[in-house]
């Protein structure tokens, strides 16, 4: 956000109190987080965070760093809010467990087929 006039302040000011209140007053950081982030207006885009490269709004970049800094790993996988070294790892994760499934298709492939006993 290279340009922040008195109305995003004002605005950002008074959505970080909400926030305050609503867990002073024992509301979930998930009920929070599952709704800002994925939230989509203007202004969206790159981010200068290593761990949230892009943000689809102000509201989602928030709701994102929220996740990463203060929930647990579990809950924030549902929410697919992953840092850069567990999004690397999930990848590498998918990758082998795709390839060790297309080597047991193979497998399966080059299998000789049973047919039934020989008569005679």
């Amino acid at each position: 956000m290279a340009k922040q006039g008195s109305t995003l302040a004002g605005l950002m000011d008074g959505f970080s109190t909400t926030i305050t209140q609503g867990l002073r007053h024992q509301v979930p950081l998930e009920v929070f987080v599952r709704e800002y982030v994925s939230m989509r207006f203007e202004p969206a885009g790159m981010t200068n965070d290593p761990e949230i490269k892009h943000a689809s709004s102000v509201l989602d970049y928030v709701g994102r760093r929220l996740a990463l800094d203060f929930l647990p790993y579990e809950t924030r996988v549902e929410f697919g809010v992953l840092t850069a070294d567990e999004r690397a790892a999930k990848e590498l994760q998918d990758n082998v467990g795709d390839a060790a499934w297309a080597d047991m298709i193979g497998m399966a492939m080059s299998a000789p087929t049973v047919t039934g006993p020989r008569k005679g």
